[in-house]
């Protein structure tokens, strides 16, 4: 509980007692009826249920000390954390005719290709480096130069297709 009470607004909606207690909005609602947590008022001109300052901080108390407002004994679990995944990258086919790639620019080139530029040979790809770095690229991230080479190698294809 890290609401302090100078910073709980005077009135809230379901939803955010909810967050605030770090439940599900269906969860609230269960522990409402079985008396753990306080019921909220309903406004008489919109009919919506809200909990004023009192009630929060009475709510909030409820969790930290795990004693419902009916006297019965809650224990309220941590959240999980959601799990660090990363999306797949789709495999993509290699032609088996493809020319063995010097080992200095492999890992650059089969970056291009996940990247969607398919079938790049090492000629094109020192090609395409001697253009955008004349002087080298001692100085350049691997990063940088995956980027210039990518779409210098994209602004390439684009200008020889024809507008369909």
């Amino acid at each position: 509980m890290n609401y302090e009470t100078q910073n709980i607004p005077e009135y809230i909606n379901v939803s955010t007692m909810a967050k605030m207690l770090c439940i599900s909005r269906s969860r609230l609602y269960q522990l409402i009826e079985q008396g753990v947590l306080l019921k909220p008022i309903h406004v008489e001109e919109s009919k919506r249920p809200l909990y004023s300052r009192e009630m929060i901080i009475k709510n909030l108390e409820v969790k930290r000390n795990n004693a419902g407002i009916n006297g019965t004994i809650v224990m309220f679990y941590t959240q999980r954390s959601k799990p660090n995944i990363k999306p797949v990258a789709k495999l993509q086919k290699k032609s088996p005719q493809k020319q063995p790639v010097q080992n200095e620019y492999k890992s650059l080139i089969d970056d291009l290709e996940s990247l969607g530029q398919q079938d790049v040979s090492a000629a094109e790809f020192e090609s395409a480096l001697s253009q955008c770095y004349p002087n080298g690229t001692a100085e350049i991230s691997e990063d940088e130069t995956l980027t210039t080479i990518f779409r210098h190698l994209k602004r390439q294809n684009t200008e020889h297709k024809p507008r369909t």
